[in-house]
């Protein structure tokens, strides 16, 4: 290594086990107290290391890359690059969808894909393989409308869209996990018990085999 890298760092050796030993800052670079190894990543202009063995001292040089340490306040700068994220309502006319009417929408697409990647007005996210294969390992029903025909019933007994599409993404056995899923329709416990074990018994007829 030249001395090329500043004031601070003088000179360095190559230990046995392919290290750099960086010289303190008397320049004599036979005399370590404490040495630093570096370890170089090979490829990613400017190299990235990481610091093996350390010192009290300041470090001759310092990289980019450099991470907070353990026990380390970070700084008013990195606070102020983390993203914050509020969480807000749906819109009014937004709708709640169930697992297997959102596979039945994305494989739907699956089959129109060279077409649509002919047009240049329309993109297709990078996300639409990752979703489909999502919703292709969760869903529990190849039928969505059967399953909306089995749960609509139950919002005459107070059961919201929303709870509809958990019970169908959960695919719950009993009444019990269903509570347990969602604890909000334990006030409504006997008005729902009845209809809801219905709605689960034509559910287990609807699912999906394997």
């Amino acid at each position: 290594m030249s001395e090329k890298g500043g004031k601070g760092l003088k000179s360095s050796l190559k230990s046995k086990d392919g290290f750099l030993v960086a010289g303190g800052k008397d320049g004599n670079s036979t005399k370590l107290k404490k040495g630093r190894k570096i370890h170089f990543d090979q490829g990613t202009p400017p190299p990235n290391y990481k610091i093996l063995n350390g010192s009290s001292d300041p470090l001759p040089f310092q990289s980019s890359a450099a991470k907070v340490g353990k026990g380390d306040k970070p700084t008013k700068s990195s606070k102020n690059s983390l993203q914050s994220f509020e969480l807000k309502d749906l819109p009014e006319n937004a709708e709640c969808m169930m697992d297997c009417e959102a596979f039945q929408i994305l494989d739907g697409i699956k089959g129109h894909l060279v077409g649509l990647s002919e047009d240049p007005s329309i993109k297709i996210p990078v996300s639409y393989d990752r979703a489909l294969a999502y919703v292709d390992s969760c869903v529990h029903y190849s039928n969505p409308q059967s399953v909306r025909k089995v749960l609509e019933p139950l919002k005459t007994h107070g059961v919201s869209d929303g709870e509809m599409c958990v019970i169908a993404n959960a695919s719950p056995d009993t009444v019990d996990e269903v509570l347990a899923f969602i604890p909000s329709l334990k006030a409504k416990k006997e008005v729902i018990n009845q209809p809801l074990q219905d709605a689960l018994v034509e559910l287990a007829k609807l699912k999906k085999s394997g």
